[in-house]
């Protein structure tokens, strides 16, 4: 509910540039480095609703990470699905806090200067559950935090 798809066949590739584009002009100083594997197939989706989740991503991994970190986002097969990630070199996450961070209003330890309302997460999980697929955080602290999620 709430959440209305217009699907059609969208590129990763294009979704991902336009995320890029878009984290440089708000960010121009910082590295994002984008691996995404060669000959991915074409994704049924709503590519403005998937370009919203990763850009929520990236702009997350910018806030949480330190200014010289480089954050990082790829994309491969894994299966019958896509799998794609956004890794940053944060304060990570801790096991407790991998569920919690998908719920509303709930931010993870960051400093109080870290903008957000703590909604994003939640959203980007209700845009992929319609998509048929999954999110879910790495949970290692001190060396960053990686967010993935699944599309078929």
């Amino acid at each position: 509910p709430g959440v209305t798809l217009r699907l059609d066949w969208e590129s990763v590739e294009e979704i991902a540039g336009a995320v890029l584009r878009r984290a440089r002009q708000r960010e121009p100083a910082r590295r994002i480095h984008v691996r995404l594997e060669p000959d991915l197939p074409l994704l049924h989706c709503d590519a403005v609703l998937l370009a919203q989740l990763l850009d929520n991503l990236v702009d997350n991994a910018l806030k949480y990470s330190p200014p010289e970190a480089p954050v990082e986002l790829l994309a491969r097969r894994l299966g019958e699905v896509l799998m794609l990630a956004v890794r940053d070199r944060g304060p990570g996450i801790t096991l407790a806090q991998r569920e919690r961070v998908f719920q509303l209003f709930q931010r993870g330890d960051a400093p109080t200067t870290t903008r957000g309302a703590g909604i994003g997460l939640a959203t980007a999980r209700r845009i992929i559950m319609r998509h048929g697929g999954r999110i879910w955080a790495d949970a290692k602290t001190d060396c960053g935090a990686t967010f993935y999620f699944t599309v078929a």
